[in-house]
């Protein structure tokens, strides 16, 4: 066998062993609606329905959504009932308890949520006690550990899912108006402040050029994810509270609003220059994958086409039940929880109902301005779809 035989048989073996990390590196769940830029759509190995039980356990408080990496689950659950927010790491096949529960410093309510990047999960309660600043904790994900705290300045109000890419933490803040923070990963040196308003309830959508935040009115911006540095705003001159977390998908920027405009309550941006496109109407987070959107209201489900726009299909509840969730997308099939306690799950490409579960409590997982409990949702990667469902966590997939 020569030498340069071997040298081709090692290169190919070194290939082979990148492409699967990375493969691993990207089957994740890690932030609110799966990834960074909340699309809610994630393929992964043999999840595909029927669906079985693998595992539930019970935390004794509201359940947030989960994040899934490296074998592990991580989740906070809390709310008024037991007067604090805890965070665990499960294992994802089983279940069973790796670290936890570590009890998350809160203010006054019990809201709090969480983002993975780079083997840290960077935890953002409601606020600090006395109402001063706010705070950002980074965990070790193998062990639970406590690598830093930052300071959040300025504000007294958090509710917005933290967003990790890059090696910086993002995530935003209010009270005296609202405050959009960059926190270095390694340290919890906040690396960049912009001034927003008004700070409330907006999961920042992250890429390698853009931080998109959007607020009631709609007051929406996109800033250098670097420096902070403003690329565009679009405001309607006039503010107030509240927000939802926007959606990127093909160039744009899916916004909602408490407040309805030119008739909706949901404007499309143009993701590189923020002119509004056209409107539409969702209660929840719209969903993304190959090609087809997802508009999600308590009673209707828009499939459409993002390339014309077209509706595709659409979907209803049963009778005396609500959709209360957005939507994810896995592996071609739409999975979505009800009032009721019901996942429900459709085909992608032609809205046929191929999946109804009950998993025992209601599903409450919108995206509303509320500090009552950790920020809720579905999500699903390495094999597992998690359900929160009130105080229970459960894990579906193939025994």
């Amino acid at each position: 066998m020569t030498r340069s035989f071997l040298f081709t048989i090692a290169f190919s073996l070194t290939l082979v062993a990148s492409a699967s990390a990375q493969v691993t590196a990207v089957d994740q769940a890690v932030t609110y609606q799966i990834n960074p830029t909340h699309t809610g759509a994630h393929n992964t190995p043999g999840l595909h329905p029927p669906l079985s039980l693998l595992w539930s356990v019970d935390l004794g408080g509201m359940v947030s959504y989960p994040l899934i990496a490296g074998g592990k689950v991580f989740v906070i659950a809390g709310d008024s009932s037991i007067g604090n927010d805890s965070l665990y790491a499960l294992d994802a096949k089983t279940g069973a308890t790796l670290w936890g529960p570590i009890i998350i410093p809160n203010g006054a309510y019990w809201w709090a949520a969480a983002a993975y990047d780079n083997g840290r999960v960077f935890v953002v309660p409601d606020a600090t006690s006395g109402f001063s600043s706010g705070a950002m904790y980074a965990y070790d994900a193998a062990t639970g550990s406590l690598l830093w705290t930052a300071t959040l300045p300025s504000q007294y109000l958090y509710n917005s899912p933290p967003t990790a890419l890059n090696g910086i933490a993002y995530t935003a803040g209010a009270g005296g108006g609202g405050t959009v923070y960059a926190v270095s990963e390694t340290n919890g040196t906040v690396l960049w402040t912009a001034g927003v308003a008004n700070g409330n309830n907006s999961s920042p959508v992250v890429t390698n050029t853009g931080v998109y935040v959007s607020y009631v009115c709609p007051n929406v911006y996109d800033f250098s994810p670097k420096t902070g540095a403003s690329i565009w705003t679009y405001s309607p001159a006039c503010d107030g509270g509240g927000g939802n977390t926007p959606v990127l998908f093909g160039g744009k920027l899916y916004v909602r609003d408490a407040i309805v405009f030119n008739g909706y309550n949901g404007g499309v941006f143009n993701a590189a220059t923020g002119a509004l496109l056209s409107n539409f109407n969702s209660n929840f987070a719209p969903a993304f994958a190959n090609g087809t959107g997802l508009y999600t209201e308590t009673n209707l489900i828009t499939a459409f086409n993002v390339t014309s726009g077209a509706t595709t299909w659409t979907a209803a509840p049963a009778t005396g039940d609500s959709y209360s969730s957005a939507p994810i997308i896995v592996n071609g099939t739409v999975y979505i929880g009800t009032n009721l306690g019901n996942l429900v799950g459709y085909t992608l490409s032609t809205g046929k109902k191929i999946l109804s579960m009950a998993m025992g409590a209601s599903i409450q997982a919108g995206d509303g301005d509320t500090y009552a409990s950790p920020q809720s949702g579905l999500a699903a990667a390495q094999g597992v779809l998690l359900v929160p469902a009130s105080t229970k966590l459960v894990a579906l997939g193939f025994k």
